[in-house]
């Protein structure tokens, strides 16, 4: 029997790549399987969390149909209302879902959500804010200006690598003070990232040995020396192995605080949330989410 909620609350992201293939086959899924759905209609990205709130009462589902920007809209709703999140993975890059071991087919991921299992992550936050997957500072905070929405429609996750390049030609070494867990650390970085989630940039691995409920964030720094070691970190980044590199340096804590030489542009789950100095934390196990009965855990969550 489906261990899944009979009543869930339905966002759907309609501007998300891959918005309508394979939908309504999905939602019928669901629905043959016993969950009632309730879609929430948002006027805009402002509106998402009231509506959630409001419609929280009797439901223990949040089925969210869209890419990371989406999962981390609705972070903040989940850790205060306590649903239950169920994906449907409707992005260019699916950090979040391909870390749950979520596949993109979304009769697959409706199955999940019918037949799957309650597992529970962690939650990151930085400067108060949710988030699932990895914050930037430097060179990957940059990205998101330099990458085009008609490329992520027709191209995927190789429009990211198009925008590495943009940005690149424009990336400068900068002085971080960083602070983990009480212990004062001073670094030169073309790139800090702090991360909760195991992937992130369509794929890329943060450490591999990373999983979302090890309680721990990883911070990761970059030093690059020539765009020869780049590509080859970056390739390296696919496996999680880049920390071997020894213009990379990383570490674990629940407490991580950033400051930098000067104000520089932070970015959450490829969302732009405002600048340095910044704080984050983890919220262990915080947030329940289907996953597949036949999940291991080895790379994703214990369970």
């Amino acid at each position: 029997m489906a261990e899944s909620s009979r009543r869930a609350l339905l966002l759907l992201n309609p501007k998300a790549r891959n918005g309508n293939s394979d939908v309504d086959a999905a939602l019928q899924r669901l629905e043959a399987g016993g969950i009632e759905l309730i879609e929430l209609s948002p006027s805009g990205p402002d509106d998402v969390v009231p509506e959630i709130l409001k419609h929280a009462e009797g439901a223990d589902l949040l089925i969210a149909g869209g890419g990371d920007g989406t999962m981390h809209t609705v972070a903040g709703a989940l850790a205060k209302t306590g649903l239950t999140l169920a994906l449907l993975p409707l992005g260019t890059a699916n950090d979040l879902a391909r870390s749950l071991g979520i596949p993109d087919d979304l009769g697959q991921a409706a199955e999940i959500i019918v037949n799957g299992r309650t597992v529970r992550i962690d939650l990151g936050e930085v400067n108060g804010r949710a988030f699932f997957n990895v914050a930037h500072i430097g060179l990957a905070a940059e990205i998101p200006r330099n990458t085009s929405q008609v490329e992520k429609r027709y191209l995927g996750p190789l429009s990211y690598l198009i925008a590495v390049f943009r940005t690149l030609r424009r990336n400068r070494r900068f002085t971080a003070r960083v602070t983990i867990d009480g212990k004062l650390q001073a670094l030169r970085s073309n790139q800090l990232s702090v991360a909760n989630g195991r992937h992130f940039g369509g794929g890329m691995v943060i450490d591999e040995g990373a999983k979302m409920d090890s309680g721990q964030l990883v911070l990761s720094s970059w030093k690059l020396r020539s765009f020869g070691r780049l590509v080859l970190i970056g390739l390296a980044m696919r496996r999680g192995q880049h920390h071997y590199f020894s213009e990379v340096s990383q570490a674990n804590g629940r407490l991580i605080e950033v400051d930098t030489d000067k104000p520089r542009r932070l970015t959450a789950d490829g969302e732009e949330i405002g600048h340095t100095p910044a704080s984050f934390r983890v919220h262990p196990r915080k947030i329940a989410v289907r996953v597949s009965q036949d999940d291991t855990g080895e790379q994703h969550v214990d369970g």
